[in-house]
């Protein structure tokens, strides 16, 4: 259900974000007409800078050659934006399609792994399995409060920016009110990565909040969003696998509220 739940949300923003997107083009489209129409009023008259006229259409005959120049010393990577974004999509799609059959075929997972452990391992594996499978239910939970809580942070924002602007209080183009929703939104996620994730996250899985900071800003520079969306369980995943390591290797017990193992060899010393 969650799974179906998120991908008609990730399906439905793009074409709520299109339709809303061809409302505003046709509400802006006599506006632009009559700009257009003024600039090049505008253009057609000289302007005179320290007695010396200019001729806006004199500069404008050569303004495709000019184009054409400033193009060609544009660097070889400038499409790299367009690059990652088609990258981004495509990994995506492959997280979708994954999480899928592991929903799909989970039940079956952990009995596999536990099967290929030696026999008088398997139970210590189920329940290092179990560890790992609570590990991620919280993290799934935690996503989905900490999803809510951005929605309503962004909503309220927007709704109040669209306020401001309609009520007249605040005297801004439209361009304005553009950028004052871009800065909501920055501000939205900044809340995210700096306060709602360390501090949710390190919570219920154990984690310092400076490292799970520390982990999302790494994630993020090295592998992008979907890298810092799954760092954090990771590491908490890597933490009870190698506390088991660790403990097995310095012969305690794999988890501390088990009574100390003992060997053959201190068996027979005891006796």
């Amino acid at each position: 259900m969650t799974f179906l739940l998120f991908v008609l949300i990730l399906v439905g923003i793009p074409a709520w974000l299109g339709s809303v997107a061809v409302a505003q083009l046709i509400r802006l489209e006599t506006d632009f007409l009559a700009a257009v129409a003024a600039i090049g009023q505008w253009l057609t008259q000289p302007v005179v800078i320290f007695g010396f006229p200019f001729h806006f259409p004199d500069l404008l005959r050569n303004l495709p050659a000019l184009t054409g120049e400033t193009l060609a010393t544009l660097p070889s990577g400038s499409l790299d934006i367009l690059s990652s974004v088609t990258t981004n999509l495509l990994w995506g799609s492959a997280v979708l399609v994954t999480l899928y059959y592991f929903l799909k075929d989970g039940p079956r997972i952990k009995p596999w792994l536990a099967e290929l452990a030696p026999v008088n391992y398997q139970g210590e594996v189920r329940r290092l399995l179990d560890e790992v499978d609570r590990i991620w239910g919280k993290f799934l939970r935690v996503q989905l409060l900490i999803f809510l809580i951005l929605a309503v942070l962004a909503a309220v924002g927007t709704l109040l920016v669209v306020w401001l602007f309609r009520s007249g209080l605040v005297q801004w183009s439209l361009f304005g009110f553009i950028l004052l929703l871009l800065g909501v939104y920055t501000a939205v996620q900044q809340v995210d990565n700096l306060w709602l994730r360390p501090q949710f996250l390190g919570k219920q899985l154990r984690l310092h909040p400076g490292i799970v900071f520390v982990s999302l800003i790494g994630a993020l520079a090295l592998s992008g969003v979907l890298g810092a969306l799954v760092i954090v369980p990771v590491i908490a995943t890597g933490k009870v696998i190698g506390r088991y390591v660790h403990r097995k290797l310095l012969g305690l017990p794999p988890w501390p509220e088990k009574a100390p193992l003992t060997t053959d060899d201190d068996a027979d010393a005891g006796t």
